[in-house]
């Protein structure tokens, strides 16, 4: 007998909330479940975590702009199509930018940075999600592809040697703001932007 099976997909939003859910045991869910408590907790005393869930949309204008970042790591989200301005779901490359004591999420969903970026990472040279290897990226400007007679964004990819007094003072003040913050940090996968861009 022949049986039909449904052919289910999950959601890029619905794998990103079932994977910060998996950070908690069922009893720490069942106890800040808001339905069964009788009061909220007070928020006055409670630290801030030192990475906004805020993201923009990079798009740099002039051929020269530059970005000393970490690299959160590449995933999809939901940014504006370039012609239609037609939200799709794209991979993009998300980058931490510290900006004096604030700090920053970046997205890009240019193919050529992100298939870059995708490489390293496979290589070794860029450990995602730590601050192990933090790299220059430089907007080269437009041109025209060899292939075809579209316009592509070009790219510079520089890894960035800290000094060591820099390296141990990152890591303990990352180490100090874990310790008072919660454990996950994982961006959305399904991120609308407001900021119609490129995708090339």
């Amino acid at each position: 007998m022949n049986t039909q099976q449904e052919n289910t997909q999950a959601t890029p939003a619905a794998t990103a909330q079932e994977n910060a859910i998996a950070h908690y045991t069922p009893e720490q869910l069942a106890l800040a479940n808001i339905n069964t408590q009788k009061e909220l907790p007070i928020l006055q005393t409670a630290s801030k975590h030192f990475v906004p869930l805020n993201i923009d949309y990079w798009s740099p204008k002039e051929a020269g702009e530059e970005k000393l970042v970490y690299i959160h790591g590449i995933d999809i989200h939901e940014v504006p199509d370039m012609d239609t301005g037609e939200l799709k779901q794209l991979e993009c490359v998300m980058l931490l930018e510290r900006q004096d004591d604030t700090l920053k999420r970046l997205i890009s969903a240019s193919r050529i940075l992100v298939g870059n970026i995708k490489d390293a990472i496979q290589r070794g040279e860029i450990i995602p999600k730590t601050t192990l290897t933090p790299v220059s990226i430089t907007f080269l400007g437009k041109a025209t592809n060899s292939s075809n007679s579209r316009m592509s964004n070009r790219w510079q990819i520089i890894p960035l040697i800290m000094p060591e007094s820099d390296k141990a003072a990152t890591t303990a003040a990352t180490a100090t703001a874990t310790e008072s913050a919660p454990s996950s940090t994982a961006a959305p996968k399904s991120t609308k932007t407001n900021k119609t861009e490129t995708q090339q």
